[in-house]
C-alpha cells in the first residue's frame, strides 16, 4: 500500500501471517525470472515427499491461498484474492518469482523471492517468503521452498534475504530462528472500529490547532476546480512536503524513497485515495502536516500516511488531522480505519492508543545474511 511515515507519522504493511514482505524494483527481469522457474521447478519437486509437486504460480491460486492464510489471521486482517490483484496491477514486480506447491488434492503451499513492488533496499537485499498449508506441514516442504529462494537471492547477489512472520505464529519464528534468520525489526498494524469513535474527547485539542491559525483542507477541497497545471502542482508540494517524513521513518532497514513519478502515481493515480477523508493542513501556503486515507477492499479504510513536517510536530497537529479523517470516514459509513507503524514509532502509536485503535499481532521482520550460509 502507498506512502510511508517516520517519527510522528505512520507507515503500512499488508503482510501479516506469512514469512512474507513484497516490495519494489525498478528493473524488468522477467525474461530471467522465466527461465528461472521452468530450470528450478523440476529440483525443487525433486525435494518433495512423494505426492508433491512444484509448479509456477497461476493467478486462480491467490483464492485458496488467501483462504488458508485468512484461517489463521485475525478478521481485521482478512485479506482478499481481488484486491491483491489490483494492487499488483498498479504496482507490479518484473522480478518477482513466485512458486506453488501442489498436493496429492490441492494446494500446500508457496513461496515467492523479489526485489520488490514498491520499495527497493539500495544494498540489494532480496524480499522472500514461504508457507506451508496447515495440513502439510511437518513434511519438509517448507525446507525445499526456502532453500530454492535462498539460492536465487544469491544467485542475484544478495547480500541479505528478509522475510516475516506474525508475532501470532510463534511456531513460524522458531522455523525460521533455527534456519538462520534473525529478528530486525517489528511492525504494528491496528485499527478503531468506526462506529465506536466519538470525536468530541478531543475537541479541545483540534480546536487549539484550529485557533493557531492553521487551516485544514481535504484533498477534495484543494483539488475541486483545480486546473491540470494547478493539480500538478499540488502534487508535487505534497511529494516535497513528505520527504522529511519519510527520512526520519524507524525502519529496521532502510529503503530508497519513492520517486515524484512513483509517490505520484500510488497516491493519486490509482483510484484508491479517498480525498474527502484525507486531509492538509497549511500555515498560510506552507504544509504543516497531512494524512492520506485509501479504500481497503469494500468496507475499510487505510492510513496510509500521517505525519507533520519536523518544525510543527509537538502542536497536536496530526491528532487533529487524525480526528477529522476518522470523522470523515464514519460519516462514509465505513467499518474501520486501519493503519500500521513500526514498533519505535512511539509518538505515532500513542496517538493512536489514545484514538481508540487496538493493535493486532506485530509483524515480525526477519533477516538472514547470505555471505555468511
Amino acid at each position: 500500500m502507498p506512502p510511508s511515515g517516520g517519527r510522528g507519522a505512520e507507515h503500512p504493511d499488508s503482510h501479516h501471517g506469512y514469512v512474507s514482505n513484497e516490495q519494489f524494483d525498478r528493473h524488468g527481469r522477467s525474461h530471467i525470472v522465466r527461465r528461472m522457474i521452468a530450470a528450478d521447478t523440476d529440483r525443487i519437486s525433486a525435494r518433495l515427499p512423494d505426492g508433491y509437486r512444484a509448479r509456477p504460480f497461476e493467478d486462480r491460486d491467490r483464492e485458496p491461498l488467501v483462504k488458508e492464510r485468512n484461517a489463521e489471521a485475525h478478521p481485521m486482517e482478512y485479506q482478499d484474492a481481488e484486491e491483491w490483484r489490483m494492487w499488483e496491477r498498479m504496482a507490479p514486480d518484473a522480478t518477482q518469482i513466485r512458486i506453488v506447491v501442489e498436493g496429492p488434492s490441492a494446494v500446500a503451499g508457496t513461496a515467492h523471492v523479489g526485489a520488490g513492488a514498491l520499495m527497493r533496499h539500495p544494498d540489494g537485499a532480496q524480499n522472500g517468503g514461504v508457507s506451508v498449508f496447515r495440513a502439510d506441514r511437518g513434511k519438509g516442504i517448507g525446507a525445499a521452498l526456502l532453500g530454492a529462494i535462498e539460492d536465487e537471492a544469491r544467485r542475484r547477489g544478495a547480500p541479505r534475504l528478509l522475510a516475516g512472520a506474525s508475532a501470532a505464529h510463534p511456531f513460524a519464528l522458531e522455523w525460521a530462528q533455527k534456519r538462520g534468520y534473525r529478528e530486525i525489526g517489528r511492525r504494528i498494524e491496528s485499527y478503531i472500529e468506526l462506529a465506536t469513535f466519538e470525536p468530541a474527547p478531543f475537541a479541545a485539542r483540534v480546536a487549539e490547532v484550529r485557533a493557531s491559525g492553521l487551516q485544514l483542507r481535504t484533498f477534495a477541497e484543494v483539488l475541486e476546480g483545480q486546473s491540470d497545471e494547478e493539480r500538478e502542482a499540488f502534487f508535487r508540494a505534497v511529494y516535497e512536503a513528505q520527504h522529511p517524513i519519510w527520512e526520519d521513518v524507524p525502519w529496521a532497514t532502510r529503503t530508497e524513497p519513492w520517486t515524484f513519478e512513483q509517490f505520484r502515481h500510488m497516491t493519486f493515480g490509482t483510484g484508491q485515495l479517498i480525498a474527502d477523508a484525507s486531509l492538509i493542513a497549511y500555515d498560510g501556503d506552507r504544509i504543516a502536516g497531512f494524512t492520506t486515507t485509501g479504500r481497503r477492499q469494500t468496507k475499510d479504510a487505510y492510513t496510509w500516511i500521517t505525519g507533520t513536517t519536523r518544525e510543527y510536530r509537538g502542536r497536536g497537529i496530526a491528532t487533529t488531522m487524525k480526528v477529522e479523517a476518522l470523522s470523515r470516514a464514519k460519516a462514509k459509513g465505513l467499518r474501520a480505519m486501519l493503519t500500521t507503524n513500526d514498533e519505535p514509532n512511539k509518538a505515532m502509536r500513542g496517538i493512536n492508543a489514545k484514538l481508540g485503535y487496538q493493535m493486532l499481532p506485530a509483524h515480525v521482520q526477519l533477516e538472514k545474511n547470505l555471505s555468511r550460509s
